[in-house]
């Protein structure tokens, strides 16, 4: 009978969706009910050089650890460096006062000639030493063997198979497995590690327990599958199934009793599993957060998605650098067009009026008879942002964003759309989309282009509805529900800080006022 064991890295791999916050008491439950289940490695979290926060499953020594962990814990307590981000010189040797008894280290391919000596040191102090290169498909079946030749000779405790960026497939599973019984000292346990882009994370396990028979296998799992992006492979569905088929003892309910009272509540505020921009970049060979990146957006549909992953340089695909896919997506609709024949359109509709700027937030609701008393007094020319409201009439409607127009109804209001949505229709009052950026994160918000817009044109004043800022809750962010975003609590935050600084700076050349109840602060300084 194959030697099986699970390895639950939640704590490690699942804080990349919740930025490692699950509390100090919440981190001891789960390794408490992942011992009562009988895992038998639990990942706590990364080491690394940091400020020590108690609440995150970050650390900066390895005495921390004691402290997260019960007194009489079966299981073998597990932590990960990523190489490079943990100095070597912290270490201590290992003793039965220290519950720490695994160490990994997660290393690129370009870093072989120099993570050798720093492995040899780890396992000089008496850790069991897993040995974790990322993005296995990167390696061919020479450099593969080389690197099995380099780890027999170190002599870790186990070899991983990492999947990364969710690419492998069974053929490519079997090939890596040839190679590694041929060559890796069956003394040396073999680790798997996915994530779950093309959903093969759950079948791609169950071949591995049928084809490695020879050696100690360990699988990686996360509790509900909790990881960036698509996830990972399931704690409860592979432990259910090691149980099922190959004579497994683990406890089922201690698992999904953490579901339903430590991973439900991430989940609802800041959900992950499989999508199609994930799948997108699993068959480019792409890494998770590019697609991420594009997703985030909430801009562009999958079929530019697509075109804009396959526009990363393959030597450039499996890390990831936010700069390059923001450089890529710029480009992509950086034809730059001449709009003054649109702007001199706008300012003649514009006629004078004072302008009302609806955006999408739920006040457009809330405080429907706040707007409308304001638009009987003042008679505005009232623009609507990438959205045509169903309570008001709008003079214009100001477009940014592809998948929104794609998504209007057929209707006879004004469209001013920028540059890099003309390609939808076949519209003529185009506004250039390079011009009307600015230099923050949230470079094109529309309603920072827009206000961008009116300075080009000589606007001194401008009044918004519906810029409410971000709530948690998402369904209370959207005046109608077809306008949801899926955003983690932390941009939300982020986010909010953001638009409140740029509308401060903005301020000083037009004068912005709310109309609505906005999350917004505005510093009122002229210059």
């Amino acid at each position: 009978m194959p030697n099986i064991k699970v390895l639950d890295c939640t704590l490690r791999d699942g804080g990349y969706v919740n930025n490692w916050s699950f509390g100090f008491q919440n981190s001891k439950k789960i390794i408490h009910e992942l011992n009562n289940s009988c895992i038998e490695y639990i990942e706590v979290g990364f080491l690394e050089d940091i400020k020590y926060s108690q609440n995150k499953t970050l650390f900066s020594n390895i005495e921390q650890i004691n402290e997260l962990v019960p007194s009489g814990c079966k299981s073998k307590i597990t932590a990960m460096i990523i190489y490079g981000k943990y100095d070597i010189e912290k270490f201590v040797p290992k003793t039965k006062k220290i519950k720490l008894d695994t160490i990994r280290v997660t290393f690129k391919k370009n870093e072989i000639e120099t993570v050798f000596a720093y492995l040899e040191k780890i396992k000089s102090f008496g850790y069991r030493l897993f040995v974790n290169p990322t993005n296995i498909e990167n390696y061919n079946d020479e450099e593969l063997r080389i690197l099995i030749d380099r780890i027999n000779c170190l002599n870790p405790y186990c070899f991983s198979i990492v999947d990364t960026n969710g690419v492998l497939k069974e053929n490519d599973i079997l090939k890596i497995l040839d190679t590694v019984n041929n060559n890796l000292d069956n003394k040396i346990a073999l680790c798997f590690h996915s994530h779950n882009n093309l959903q093969l994370s759950f079948s791609n396990a169950q071949l591995l327990m049928k084809n490695c028979k020879n050696r100690e296998l360990i699988i990686d799992s996360t509790v509900f599958g909790m990881g960036r992006g698509a996830g990972n492979l399931c704690t409860e569905l592979i432990t259910q199934y090691i149980n099922d088929n190959y004579g497994g003892n683990y406890n089922l309910i201690p698992i999904l009793k953490l579901i339903d009272e430590q991973i439900n509540p991430i989940f609802e505020k800041t959900p992950w599993g499989y999508s199609v921009p994930y799948y997108l970049s699993a068959i480019n060979f792409a890494h998770p957060n590019y697609a991420k990146y594009l997703i985030d957006k909430q801009t562009v549909p999958v079929e530019i998605i697509d075109k804009l992953l396959k526009n990363i340089p393959q030597n450039k695909r499996s890390g990831y650098d936010e700069g390059l896919i923001k450089q890529i997506y710029l480009d992509n609709f950086s034809n730059s067009i001449d709009d003054s024949s649109t702007l001199k359109f706008l300012n003649k509709i514009v006629n004078n009026k004072n302008i009302l700027i609806l955006a999408s937030g739920k006040t457009l609701k809330t405080e429907k008879k706040k707007i409308n008393d304001f638009i009987e007094k003042n008679n505005p020319f009232v623009v609507s942002l990438n959205f045509i409201p169903e309570n008001f009439d709008s003079d214009l409607v100001f477009i940014t964003n592809i998948k929104r127009y794609m998504t209007l109804p057929e209707n006879k209001k004004t469209i001013i759309m920028t540059s890099n949505v003309s390609e939808a229709r076949n519209e003529k009052k185009v506004l250039n989309y390079s011009k009307y950026l600015n230099n923050s994160k949230l470079y094109d918000n529309i309603a920072l282009m827009f206000l961008k817009v009116l300075i080009n044109i000589g606007i001194k004043k401008a009044y918004f509805a519906g810029l409410d800022g971000f709530e948690f809750i998402n369904s209370q962010n959207y005046t109608n529900e077809k306008l949801l975003m899926t955003t983690k609590i932390d941009d939300y935050i982020e986010r909010n800080t953001i638009m409140s600084e740029q509308l401060s700076k903005f301020n000083k050349e037009i004068e912005i006022n709310f109309v609505t109840t906005t999350k917004y602060k505005i510093n009122t300084e002229k210059i």
